[in-house]
């Protein structure tokens, strides 16, 4: 069984490698591009999850199974939707290692997600070519209220908003 628990400082080295392993797997369908490599060296580093740790508008869930890392969700606080909606707390990453999906830890994470701050509502933007990901969503009660662009490497990637009440 999976313990779910709140990140702590030394959880970043895992947490940053789980990151990249999960990104790749969703995104690098065809290979690893070099327009993935300014991101992924910005973005998944222990330092900056030691950051995300460390701040009190973060939170970030993990589930873990012994000495395995099988998934987190990082939240961030006070962070307007990028289409209309009265949610301020932003779902930033629910990432589960890939040969760790199907066992429920997703909708665990989320709920983790959901009671972390519940007086607010809560915020995705999740890839367009990632349907798995937003039929996810759709069945544990997101509604797909319009779209945005990631920006990779200069370039816009579509994402839909997905908000829950």
């Amino acid at each position: 069984m999976s313990f779910l628990r709140r990140a702590r400082p030394d959880d970043a080295p895992r947490l940053a490698a789980l990151a990249q392993w999960v990104w790749m797997d969703s995104y690098a369908s065809d290979g690893v591009e070099n327009r993935f490599l300014p991101f992924i060296a910005a973005s998944f580093t222990p330092a900056e999850f030691e950051s995300l740790i460390a701040h009190p508008q973060q939170a970030i869930w993990l589930l873990e199974e012994g000495a395995a890392l099988q998934g987190f969700a990082q939240l961030r606080r006070s962070v307007a939707a990028p289409v209309y909606t009265a949610s301020s707390v932003e779902l930033e990453r629910l990432y589960v290692a890939p040969p760790c999906t199907g066992r429920g830890l997703g909708p665990r994470l989320l709920r983790a997600a959901r009671e972390t701050w519940p007086a607010e509502a809560l915020w995705l933007s999740v890839w367009v070519g990632n349907s798995g990901a937003q039929r996810f969503y759709a069945r544990e009660g997101g509604q797909d209220i319009g779209q945005t662009d990631f920006m990779l490497d200069g370039q816009p990637i579509s994402n839909r908003v997905i908000a829950f009440s």
